[in-house]
């Protein structure tokens, strides 16, 4: 297995976060000072490192496991979407208008009624 730098991972996660360093040092209960500590680090309490991945919505054990899983996106409790997400959006938007616009049968000219006699 390789070697984890966990402390890069955090930081990592923790910028897509867009927290400030004092709110994410206020969620965690340290000073501002220690979380630029915990960047540095290679390992990290597990109490704390459960905390974090509280706090920050992903899962900092994954990287231990034997079987790499799919990590959760921060994106999704903090409400931020970045460039590409917009574009993919965009991108199934139109292909499911263009799959609804082939289902639609064409539309024929409505009849005209004749009322009366000419």
């Amino acid at each position: 297995m390789p070697k984890i730098h966990i402390g890069k991972k955090i930081k990592d996660i923790w910028k897509k976060s867009r927290l400030k360093g004092t709110e994410f040092a206020s969620l965690i209960n340290k000073d501002r000072q220690v979380i630029y500590d915990i960047f540095k680090r290679e390992s990290i309490d597990t109490e704390l490192l459960q905390h974090i991945s509280k706090v920050l919505n992903h899962d900092f054990f994954a990287y231990y496991s034997a079987e790499p899983q799919v990590l959760k996106d921060p994106t999704n409790k903090f409400g931020f979407a970045t460039k590409e997400d917009f574009e993919n959006l965009k991108k199934l938007v139109e292909a499911l208008a263009k799959k609804i616009d082939e289902r639609l049968p064409e539309k024929k000219p409505a009849a005209r009624k004749k009322y009366g006699k000419k």
